[in-house]
């Protein structure tokens, strides 16, 4: 290809991803950009042949996982980037670096890296989504000697919590799976007691499950950001998921007549109210019967020898959000 056409090439591909091409000396921009898989390129100029096409995005298939081929590696990520380096090959001239979604066989050619370089980053890519990054080597005579590839992801910017509950003296989140399942590595977990002045911060290593120590009668700000692992360095997402959790509220009796009686417990730190619920004598549910800004509660009208249910819940007012506190059921009756 002729040096004007080879520049018209670069030139003529309107594209919103951008490949910068590195190594260890020196960092410099590319003319060469990248359409994200999930896009179809438009290509306009005559040397449009020379980029082949790609297919619209696919999902990961279930099970799917990262991997990768002898002599390249992942070795950065951030929510929009990857970068990628590779060893190099002899009698090289070239490298075409291409990309394909995770589970697809249609590349896209995004440029070409000097044989004095061996890494690349990819900007402007989703977060939370796994690609397959592709370096072939060519001669000088442009023919492909040999060619090898990597799964890559770039960091999920939220992740989802599928449960969580609260035991005595701690609190559990089940997770979400993610798809590649190894596209996370781990959490590190934020959190903060309402009466606390400093907020701790735990590294989690597993994808699944995580329990964090709280104290009772407290509500905890809790920030979750997963964290991929590569090489020895840990990349975490800049990006939270945000939740307010609470252990469940303890009742005492605090006195009682021959119709009603009345309990109390201590004050939750951070919570704006506290609403009861009953179960009455008949039902299998319980019906919320006050909210209020006390720490007490009579419950009138009982009838001697009957069983009644109670749980206090106390709420926790963020924005326009309200967060809950875990609860417990207590069984009241006059006897």
């Amino acid at each position: 290809m002729k040096m004007k056409s080879f520049k018209k090439f670069f030139v003529s591909i309107a594209l919103s991803a951008v490949l910068t091409l590195s190594s260890a000396s020196s960092v410099f921009a590319a003319t060469a950009l990248l359409v994200p898989a999930e896009q179809t390129a438009e290509l306009t100029q005559e040397n449009a042949s020379d980029t082949p096409a790609v297919e619209s995005s696919e999902a990961p298939t279930a099970g799917a996982s990262l991997s990768a081929q002898s002599g390249i590696s992942q070795t950065t990520a951030s929510e929009t980037s990857v970068t990628i380096q590779w060893n190099p090959v002899a009698n090289a001239v070239k490298y075409a670096v291409s990309i394909s979604p995770l589970n697809s066989s249609s590349y896209r050619l995004l440029g070409y890296v000097d044989n004095s370089r061996n890494k690349a980053t990819i900007n402007k890519l989703k977060a939370g989504t796994a690609y397959i990054i592709k370096i072939t080597a060519l001669n000088s005579s442009g023919i492909a000697i040999s060619s090898r590839s990597v799964g890559c992801t770039t960091l999920y910017s939220k992740v989802s919590i599928k449960s969580s509950y609260a035991n005595p003296g701690r609190y559990t989140f089940n997770m979400k799976t993610v798809t590649p399942s190894n596209a996370i590595t781990g959490y590190k977990v934020v959190y903060q007691g309402s009466a606390a002045r400093k907020p701790i911060t735990k590294y989690f290593k597993t994808r699944y499950s995580f329990t964090i120590p709280i104290s009772d009668n407290t509500f905890y700000q809790v920030k979750i950001y997963p964290y991929l692992v590569l090489g020895n360095k840990r990349y975490v997402s800049s990006t939270s998921t945000n939740r307010y959790v609470a252990n469940s509220i303890s009742l005492q009796k605090a006195g009682n007549t021959n119709t009603s009686m009345s309990v109390k417990w201590n004050r939750t730190a951070g919570a704006n109210s506290y609403s009861i619920y009953i179960r009455y004598p008949g039902s299998d549910s319980f019906k919320k019967v006050k909210t209020t800004s006390s720490n007490s509660f009579t419950l009138t009208g009982m009838k001697k020898n009957t069983k009644y249910g109670i749980k206090v819940i106390a709420n926790k007012k963020v924005k326009n959000k309200v967060w809950r506190s875990d609860s417990k059921i207590y069984n009241m009756s006059l006897s």
